[in-house]
Formats: C-alpha cells, sequence, structure tokens
C-alpha cells in the first residue's frame, strides 16, 4: 500500500530554529535561535514558539551528535529533527519518564544504554551475517508494533501486517504510552540509526522507509499534542489547581 497522504503533510519538521546540541568535541557552535514548533498544515496558523527555553542536557547533545553523523536520507533528517523538536518541547527529560516496555526491545538498546548512549559502533552481533541482521529488522518492527496503542492496531492480526498496511492514523487516539525522553522514543530513533547503517544503502530500503516515517508521524503528533496543552495553560498567576498539567 502507499504512503499515508498525511505522513507527508506531518514528517516535515522545520528545526533552523532548533537550539544547536551541545558543544561536545570543542567546535563552535553556532548561535542560539528561539525555537518555533511547526504547525504547517494545521488551518494555515503561523508557527507557534515555545514558552520555555530550557537548555538541553550533555547526554542529550551526545546522543544528537551521534544521530546526524551519518545519513542524509530525507526520512532520516526529519525522523531526528522531529525527534529534537519533541524533546525540547517536553523538557528534555532524562530518567523522570518510565522507559518504553522492555519486552520484545532488541538487545542491542540495552548495549547501548550501558555504554551511556556515547558508542557510535554498530552493536555487537548485529552485523555477524545477513540472518542477524534481518533477525534486528523483524524485532525493530515487531517492538514498535507492541509499544504502539491499541487503538493504532486495530484490525491488523499481527506485527508483519505492518509491512502491507501500517498502522492505523486515523483515531484520535492518546499516544500517552510512547513517552520522550532518553528512555523512551530516543531508543526506537537509535534502532533506526543502526537499521540504516546495517543496510548499507543511501536510500534506505522500503521496510526502513515506511517505519521512519511512521515514527517521525507519532513524534509529530505528540509534539503537536504538546503545543496545544501548552497554549492551553493558564498564566503563572492563575492558581496552581486552575493550570493544565504539562506531561
Amino acid at each position: 500500500m502507499g504512503r499515508d497522504a498525511s505522513a507527508d503533510e506531518h514528517a516535515a519538521i522545520d528545526t533552523s530554529a532548533l537550539p544547536p546540541p551541545l558543544d561536545v568535541d570543542a567546535r563552535p557552535a553556532p548561535p542560539s535561535l528561539p525555537v518555533v514548533v511547526p504547525t504547517t498544515g494545521l488551518s494555515g496558523s503561523s508557527p507557534t514558539p515555545l514558552p520555555s527555553e530550557k537548555l538541553h542536557s550533555e547526554k542529550h547533545g551526545v546522543v544528537l551528535k551521534l544521530f546526524r553523523s551519518e545519513g542524509k536520507h530525507p526520512a532520516w533528517v526529519a525522523a531526528v529533527d522531529a525527534w529534537w523538536a519533541l524533546e525540547h518541547a517536553t523538557g528534555f527529560y532524562d530518567k523522570t519518564l518510565p522507559a518504553l516496555p522492555a519486552r520484545g526491545r532488541p538487545d542491542a538498546v540495552s548495549w547501548w544504554v550501558q555504554r551511556a548512549r556515547k558508542d557510535s559502533r554498530i552493536p555487537a552481533g548485529l552485523d555477524a551475517d545477513d540472518d542477524s541482521k534481518e533477525d534486528f529488522y523483524d524485532r525493530v518492527v515487531s517492538w514498535w508494533n507492541d509499544v504502539n496503542p491499541a487503538w493504532r492496531k486495530e484490525g491488523l492480526g499481527c506485527a508483519a501486517d505492518f509491512e502491507k498496511n501500517m498502522l492505523n492514523k486515523e483515531g484520535g487516539g492518546s499516544f500517552e504510552g510512547l513517552v520522550s525522553g532518553l528512555n523512551g522514543l530516543t531508543s526506537v530513533i537509535a534502532c533506526l540509526w543502526w537499521w540504516y547503517r546495517l543496510a548499507g544503502i543511501a536510500d534506505g530500503t522500503p521496510r526502513w522507509t515506511k517505519l521512519v516515517e511512521d515514527v517521525t508521524w507519532v513524534l509529530s503528533e505528540k509534539l503537536r499534542a504538546c503545543t496545544r496543552k501548552r497554549s492551553a495553560a493558564p498564566s503563572e498567576d492563575e492558581p496552581p489547581s486552575q493550570r493544565v498539567r504539562l506531561v
């Protein structure tokens, strides 16, 4: 089945105004600019600036540098940009949010976390042979299918159906279980990063591209939800009981 048109509508995230990653290699960083949440395609509205200018942690800066170190595939660039925009919007969570469910998660994630997410190498064993690569690809797809909310999987019998039909994008359900932060969706982006490098195809494989676009759509939808909550939040002068809790 072809790509859902809404994926194209939401995949592109304008990060020209995002704060630069932490200068982890002593090279001069570009000047910091106000962060803008993209709203293109939403009733023709203009970009809305985020109210906070929270600085990212060193850990986030290191991870961003790794993700941007290889690959100029448009779908990959869009995914990294969407991830970074969501991390900024949610305050660059480190250990304050729960992790994505570990059941079915590729072992490579634990390998990376144990090395403080600083290791740029492809995790040990993934590139041993073609069977190892295919097993990793299957596990990434299956894990992504598992961690998504039930409303996205209605009508899909198993993870393999994701290859044909993608996950649902209609229904307007919650993405609450798909948490942001280093222990959350960052791990999914890392898996896509390794997959792209393992495949060794500049244009990306069709299977990888489908998954990247779906992950980017989720990141973009979560960013929009976060922006709406911020817009609805009362001023600091209002009593705490009347303020909207931002997740």
